[in-house]
């Protein structure tokens, strides 16, 4: 039995999905009076596409709704019990990586060198002085894995910083978190190619990473798996030369303030041919003095604009023009969801 578009809104709500969210997903054309089977059928096909959702299942209000995975997902610092949040999250993620993947430029697949100082060396030996939060963006998007900064959310989920999607043989990084620090936000976006790079999304849908820190996460589930700490390695050879990379007091010398901790990382940085950012957070992480270390790497950004922005705006740079219908309807909800 066929089911009204209204009704299709409030199966999804049921199912997990918050109500704002699902109209914010919805078409520009649909018509909440029209009951047609042929609109029913386009919108059940568009929202499949957009949530990963099987389509059959919102075609027949006899069957549940059900999700389409590529694998079982993997979370990280997290305790997400099987259920409805989990099944939204990872329907949501799929569902976006499916819509960029599927609005880039075609281009041939790139191997993920699996040592990062091979991507590190190729851009220090261009004349790069070091692995910036740009140069980390543009590895990502010349190997063909997107990233984009998440604005709209299918539910209310706490703690998720990343999410790295597989669909196929293809891949994109969705970032959940708008950091304060671009360094900061760099590592994450580092962290997730690591995690791509080093095979941990064979036989996964994706790896939804959250922020061990956050009061919204057990403690008790705050202990590194391997991949975790592996992906963490990547991402310090890829930015430092070094998966122990690490600065302490004795590394930057005698400083009280944020400002001379910022001149201390500007010349550490500069020596070690790190970004400066980078070596501050660095500090901050062996020596618990995070305000002060996020101080210092907010005085040595490079970007004028919060890091979410800048990786939206790129995204959009990156993507071809919406020349047939099909397009433009993925490109409103891609508009949606991850607006400049």
């Amino acid at each position: 039995m066929a089911t009204s578009a209204n009704l299709i809104v409030e199966r999804l709500v049921e199912v997990g999905f918050a109500q704002d969210f699902v109209r914010a997903s919805l078409p520009d054309w649909w018509d909440p009076t029209d009951n047609s089977s042929s609109a029913k059928t386009l919108v059940s096909l568009l929202l499949a596409k957009r949530l990963s959702l099987d389509p059959e299942s919102l075609l027949d209000d006899g069957v549940p709704v059900g999700f389409l995975y590529t694998g079982v997902p993997k979370f990280k610092h997290m305790r997400l019990a099987p259920g409805a949040r989990r099944d939204v999250l990872v329907a949501f993620a799929q569902g976006v990586g499916r819509v960029v993947l599927g609005e880039m430029r075609k281009a041939p697949a790139q191997p993920i060198p699996t040592d990062p100082t091979a991507i590190r060396n190729l851009l220090l030996g261009s004349g790069r002085p070091y692995v910036s939060f740009g140069d980390v963006l543009t590895i990502c998007w010349s190997l063909g894995i997107p990233v984009l900064h998440l604005r709209l959310f299918p539910a209310r989920t706490k703690g998720v910083t990343a999410i790295a999607v597989r669909l196929g043989e293809q891949h994109a990084i969705l970032v959940a978190r708008e950091s304060g620090s671009e360094a900061q936000y760099m590592f994450h976006v580092a962290h997730e190619l690591g995690h791509i790079a080093l095979g941990h999304l064979k036989g996964a849908s994706a790896i939804v990473d959250a922020d061990p820190k956050d009061p919204d996460n057990d403690p008790g589930e705050l202990i590194d798996d391997e991949e975790e700490v592996a992906a963490d390695r990547y991402a310090q050879g890829l930015l430092t030369g070094s998966e122990n990379f690490s600065v302490d007091r004795d590394g930057l010398g005698t400083h009280g303030t944020a400002r001379e901790l910022a001149q201390m990382a500007i010349a550490v940085g500069a020596t070690m041919q790190v970004d400066p950012g980078h070596v501050a957070m660095s500090f901050g992480h062996t020596t618990s003095e995070w305000s002060m270390a996020m101080a210092a790497a907010s005085r040595v950004a490079t970007q004028s604009e919060k890091p979410g922005t800048l990786v939206n705006r790129v995204l959009w740079s990156q993507l071809g023009r919406a020349e047939a219908d099909a397009m433009a309807q993925s490109r409103a909800f891609l508009e949606a969801v991850a607006p400049i």
